[in-house]
């Protein structure tokens, strides 16, 4: 667990289709760190070793094979970080991939980051950089998504930014995390998962249908 936190970047990524019935559950992670440099560090030296072997140099989790998941978490457990994960029970409905829905999802998980490090530093909140593999591609579904976050946001010191995970890499360390949850969630393998609990801060599970009717009518704010 981190101590001595006064500014905060936050990597989100999920793992599951929201529109598919066929997923139970969304899985969201979010992997917090003072400095990421020693994450950067991880994902480089597993992207070198890629080089030549015809693998793609992109880390995925569902690409990856045993060996590189087994390099990269015993590595990850090792850091000072700490980890929040949202499952998202979607209870055989679809849920429909839109900036409006992909917002309330990742505010749920944020309220939770947020709560924890309100606690721990009771004089001064830290500020926060949040950084999501971009989920949207058209640029007006990023401004709709950001608008609705930042409404729930409200006196929180944040900056937002969307990167795609072929350019910026280190938001690939999102996407390992939640794929390790989701395959645990899944009943396929949920080793990767234990490897990196020492560093889970909060694990939590809700129900879709009643998140969002209890955000549709909190604070009046549409959610």
């Amino acid at each position: 667990m981190m101590t001595s936190i006064k500014h905060l970047k936050i990597l989100i990524d999920e793992s599951g289709t929201l529109p598919d019935p066929q997923g139970k559950v969304i899985i969201l992670a979010a992997v917090c760190a003072c400095s990421t440099d020693e994450l950067s560090a991880i994902v480089k030296e597993i992207r070198r070793k890629r080089i030549g072997k015809e693998r793609p140099l992109e880390l995925k989790f569902y690409t990856a094979g045993d060996k590189t998941k087994t390099i990269f978490f015993r590595n990850l457990a090792q850091q000072d970080i700490d980890i929040f994960l949202l499952t998202i029970d979607k209870m055989g409905r679809k849920i429909a991939d839109t900036p409006q829905n992909f917002a309330v999802l990742c505010w749920l998980l944020l309220e939770s980051i947020f709560n924890f490090y309100l606690d721990k530093n009771k004089q001064s909140l830290p500020s926060y950089k949040i950084i999501f593999d971009r989920h949207f591609h058209k640029e007006s579904d990023l401004e709709e998504f950001n608008t609705i976050l930042t409404e729930h946001l409200t006196e929180r010191p944040v900056s937002i930014e969307h990167v795609d995970s072929r350019q910026n890499y280190l938001v690939t360390v999102a996407d390992m995390v939640a794929g390790a949850v989701l395959s645990s969630e899944s009943g396929k393998d949920p080793s990767f998962h234990n490897v990196i609990k020492p560093r889970i801060i909060s694990e939590v599970r809700l129900n879709w249908a009643e998140e969002k009717k209890r955000l549709m009518t909190r604070n009046g704010k549409p959610a």
